[in-house]
């Protein structure tokens, strides 16, 4: 797995030769090797991009991301088949128990509403956060109350005030929706090289959703895109866009390591989708820290 985010925001030509991405802009040229990229951003329509580099990246599992002409996220590049036996993951897919699937869901969401507790304690919003602890305890199979909305509604309000809500358009919003859709690229990649579809999900079943299981998987981590965020709440969205790609330089503790997100997501998916299908009954868990900046 590769260990950059490259990012492409100027009028250029991307090609393959080598095992290399040749990067081609104003008389420059520059060679950067396949095996280093595990993210590439394509921040602007006006890049052309050679069919044989798509292939060659798809072959390295690179995350590959489109962005529109507002420079925001719209597509990404997934390949029809994650690995040699795919068509049986996606068989067991579509046989997962509706007890499992409930129970992965109690479990993530118990994971979600617990880190937007522990994130509430670390800013100083005690009595918020004591708030979102008693809706926690308070979350039944298959959220029939809602506790995750109310907890939403809580934690955002506590950061952004009363009158703040993710249906606004403002820079935070954007920036919150920018870094959830990096995330959510993440897990998508993890889950097709699983060999199972990203649209089957388990509590997201949107049927214009094409990553409904990514959608479930990540909501733990939507946390480490909200830290960064509010770190910066002040700033414009295009810094806080930048400040985003931090989420793939930064370690966090999981189980007893600090590692990557990355290698985290690719644990995290393949633990969930092992529980579904019955292999394992013990689920990964992952919980809110600060941020360590230092790689390990």
């Amino acid at each position: 797995m590769g260990f950059r985010v490259l990012v492409i925001n100027t009028h250029s030509k991307l090609s393959y030769k080598n095992n290399h991405l040749y990067f081609k802009a104003e008389g420059r040229v520059e060679p950067i090797h396949l095996s280093e990229i595990d993210m590439l951003v394509l921040e602007t329509t006006d890049i052309a991009i050679t069919t044989m580099l798509l292939a060659k990246l798809m072959r390295q599992n690179t995350c590959v991301i489109f962005c529109d002409e507002k420079r925001l996220p719209s597509a990404q590049l997934v390949p029809f088949y994650g690995r040699h036996d795919s068509a049986l993951a996606v068989k067991n897919q579509i046989a997962w128990s509706d007890e499992n699937k409930a129970t992965v869901t109690h479990e993530i969401l118990r994971q979600k509403i617990k880190n937007q507790s522990l994130f509430l304690d670390a800013h100083g919003f005690c009595e918020k956060a004591e708030a979102v602890r008693d809706l926690l305890s308070e979350l039944e199979l298959n959220d029939p109350s809602n506790r995750e909305g109310h907890a939403a509604r809580i934690f955002f309000n506590a950061l952004y005030g009363n009158d703040f809500s993710r249906d606004d358009v403002n820079e935070i919003n954007a920036a919150l929706d920018y870094g959830y859709t990096l995330i959510m690229s993440v897990f998508a990649r993890e889950i097709v090289k699983c060999g199972c579809l990203t649209q089957l999900g388990i509590n997201h079943r949107n049927q214009f959703n094409p990553y409904n299981l990514a959608s479930d998987l990540m909501e733990p981590f939507r946390v480490l895109a909200d830290e960064i965020v509010y770190e910066h709440r002040n700033k414009y969205f295009e810094a806080m866009k930048w400040r985003l790609f931090e989420l793939f330089e930064a370690t966090y503790a999981f189980g007893d390591a600090n590692m990557f997100l990355n290698n985290i997501a690719g644990k995290y998916v393949k633990s969930c989708i092992a529980y579904l299908g019955g292999e394992t009954r013990e689920l990964p868990v992952f919980e809110y820290a600060a941020r360590n900046d230092g790689k390990e």
